[in-house]
């Protein structure tokens, strides 16, 4: 067997074994791997052991994916039980699974090809908004607060937050001398200053784990962060 055969018994089996849905996966692949089709295919097999379809919730990060992937799944149900498909390996996987969705789908009476919003497909953002909405309109925050930023409004939060950070920072305080030296490396501009730490507030999901670790020690790399 060569490195290549190998490495295709490997790939199959590890996206065989991510179909079980008795069992949670993280699944890293490089772009065009086709993990928009392994997701729908564990949709479809989850779809097929529930009593409703709305048990089952899917999450993408845009508005877009979340509608590619709610017409493939539609898709998919609607030309399972064609006959003059000819399918690719990869595609009978998923058409097997849409088969068993549309047995559970007469046995419970969804509709699911005729109503397919009971599929909840959705944006994180759209999760938390629905969470938010489920909050009792007598606690702090509740329903008729709930809103979700738009990312206009992120954007003139972040620099809010950056404005106000400066100023706490040049407050008399141990990181005072330090925000000083800081602002002579930017020239004391501190538009750029607000600038650079509005988009690390925006990121902070990539540096904010390597605070207080050591890892990031050098000037350069310090740069290199502060300009991404």
């Amino acid at each position: 067997m060569t490195i290549d055969e190998q490495t295709l018994q490997e790939d199959e089996s590890a996206r065989l074994s991510a179909l079980d849905v008795t069992r949670s996966f993280i699944v890293q692949a490089p772009a065009g791997s086709g993990k928009t089709e392994l997701l729908i295919q564990r949709y479809l097999k989850l779809l097929a052991t529930v009593d409703a379809p709305e048990e089952i919730l899917a999450i993408t990060f845009t508005r877009k994916a979340a509608a590619e992937m709610q017409l493939r799944v539609l898709q998919a149900l609607q030309q399972a039980n064609l006959q003059n498909i000819q399918r690719e390996a990869h595609e009978e996987i998923t058409a097997a699974a849409a088969r068993d969705v549309l047995l559970r789908d007469q046995e419970r009476t969804w509709n699911l090809i005729r109503n397919p919003r009971r599929m909840r497909i959705q944006t994180l953002d759209a999760f938390n908004g629905s969470l938010a909405r489920t909050q009792p309109l007598t606690a702090t925050g509740g329903a008729a607060a709930s809103s979700i930023a738009s990312d206009t409004q992120l954007r003139v939060l972040y620099r809010s937050a950056a404005l106000l950070t400066l100023d706490q920072l040049l407050e008399s305080g141990p990181l005072r001398e330090a925000t000083e030296r800081l602002l002579l490396h930017v020239d004391n501009n501190t538009e750029l200053y607000v600038g650079y730490l509005a988009r690390m507030l925006a990121t902070r999901d990539q540096w904010l784990p390597f605070v207080g670790s050591g890892f990031v020690e050098r000037e350069q790399e310090l740069q290199l962060r502060t300009r991404c």
